[in-house]
């Protein structure tokens, strides 16, 4: 039988653990969360949470919020059906257990969920399985595989769900028209979705629908960013969301109030959103639904912006520092062969392809009010990797060139830049230690969009790992030497 480790998508990946109360605690692609003592290293509690023979793997770091240890998995590829789970962080017996998909109660809906603007979609009418045919909701994708958010004064967990079920939409819709399938009968819920949850008992204070029925897999698993801003007069506790289909969301976070949606990278798959619905409004010409017919589509199925997270200055609560894909693609969904979970459940080639020749990654400085953008700089390679802002007016980053750069906030001027051992697709850190401040940073080129160069990939072949081989041979992925690294630097006085 083949060994669970081979159902991973995408790459061997692990985005860390969480530490409070003496313990840290972390996730392994075969599904345990384990429990260590921090300071001996010793087993607390180990529980499993993921089964990838159901597709399921656990990529993502968990949240501790309170006194809860909250996980989700990645599997979406694999016909698995997203949940988020939360565990008591003292002995790592569960807690609460919400399902992605599914009837009301299995989704932890209630009466007041999205009471404020009921157009999102209400308990009542078990929308988790109504909105997919028959029976498809139970492999119906919707995975937590990204990052998730606490407000400690509001009690909520705030956390994204992933694509649904499979690549091939018209599956998930019995009707026939690109019209029928986007009216709303059809939205495959809760895919695409933030949802606010208490952290106390993971019911659901509001959700909103991202891309209701999916078509590009634009999974909006994207971290969730909580500040303070002015909008339109008013103070507002919001959460800001770049999302992989192409929109910069901005939401009133206590109640799901949608602020501003604006195109932060060219976005030819819908026209805007529209503010009273939420909806977008989408484009026929770049909406995949027959099978055999290609599509063009902007931006690309790895979005214009994937995990890597971004990074604000609390101080200017709408001044976002994003890392940036401009790609688009070419989308042709396929006859589906099976429906079992923990195979590849995807049917669809994608070619990916530079928006730009030259130009397949950007680091930009955007206002998420205005939705204009200050500056950005350009870059042969595609960001994968994430920002971090200091309060000394700097933002840090790093290249799938090597190049790990320090930016002047101000003037997107590059300050200073040191080339790496690898391609960058970790996150820069920073921290004190004896009077001296340091700022780190992972190297070692993998994940999907390294997946090519480190599986010895044919890059002739167009559609390899979903498309990310054109990319790679686009953009001379294959030229960067591997091998990780952990590189710490002092920051002069």
């Amino acid at each position: 039988m083949t060994s669970p480790l081979f159902r991973a998508c995408c790459d061997t990946v692990n985005r860390g653990g969480s530490y409070a109360d003496g313990k840290f605690v972390y996730g392994t692609l075969d599904g345990f969360l384990i429990a260590l003592d921090g300071q001996t290293g010793k087993e607390v509690w180990v529980v499993k949470s993921a089964w990838p023979e159901h597709g399921e793997t656990i990529t993502p770091a968990p949240l501790i919020a309170d006194d809860k240890v909250i996980e989700g998995f990645g599997g979406d590829e694999f016909a698995a059906r997203g949940r988020l789970t939360a565990y008591n962080l003292a002995d790592g017996s569960k807690a609460w257990e919400c399902q992605s998909t599914g009837s009301d109660a299995e989704v932890c809906l209630t009466a007041d969920t999205n009471k404020a603007h009921p157009e999102y979609g209400t308990a009542g009418s078990d929308l988790g399985i109504h909105t997919f045919p028959g029976e498809d909701y139970k492999i119906g994708g919707g995975a937590l595989w990204g990052w998730y958010s606490y407000d400690p004064e509001l009690k909520i967990v705030y956390a994204s769900t992933g694509n649904p079920g499979l690549w091939s939409p018209a599956y998930r819709c019995p009707d026939k028209t690109h019209e029928e399938c986007n009216s709303g009968a059809f939205d495959n819920k809760w895919s695409m979705t933030i949802f606010a949850r208490n952290v106390k008992d993971g019911t659901a204070v509001w959700a909103y629908q991202m891309t209701p029925f999916d078509q590009w897999d634009y999974d909006g698993i994207n971290e969730n960013m909580l500040t303070e801003m002015d909008v339109d007069g008013k103070k507002h506790k919001t959460l800001t969301h770049f999302d992989r289909n192409g929109f910069a969301y901005v939401l009133d976070r206590t109640d799901g109030t949608l602020l501003r949606a604006t195109k932060y990278v060219t976005v030819d798959w819908a026209e805007k959103i529209d503010m009273k619905t939420g909806r977008p409004v989408k484009v026929r010409e770049h909406s995949p639904l027959e099978r055999g017919r290609n599509v063009e589509a902007c931006p690309s199925a790895m979005g214009g912006k994937d995990q890597q997270p971004g990074s604000v200055d609390p101080k200017e609560g709408n001044i976002f520092y994003m890392p940036t894909n401009n790609w688009c693609m070419e989308l042709e969904p396929q006859e589906r062969t099976h429906t079992n979970q923990g195979t590849v459940y995807v049917f669809a080639n994608v070619y990916m392809y530079p928006e730009k020749p030259g130009t397949t990654g950007k680091v930009k400085k955007y206002d998420v009010l205005t939705g204009k953008t200050a500056w950005e700089i350009p870059d042969p390679y595609p960001n994968w990797g994430g920002t971090m802002v200091t309060d000394g007016g700097l933002m840090f980053y790093g290249s799938l060139g090597g190049d790990f750069r320090a930016v002047d906030r101000s003037s997107g001027k590059i300050v200073w830049s040191r080339k790496l051992g690898s391609g960058i697709i970790g996150n820069p850190a920073t921290w004190k230690l004896g009077g001296h401040q340091y700022v780190g940073v992972y190297s070692g080129i993998g994940g999907w969009i390294g997946l090519p160069v480190t599986a010895g990939l044919d890059l002739n072949d167009k559609f390899g790992a979903i498309g990310a081989t054109a990319m790679t041979k686009a953009a001379g992925l294959s030229l960067i030497p591997q091998g990780g690294e952990l590189n710490v630097f002092r920051l002069s006085e």
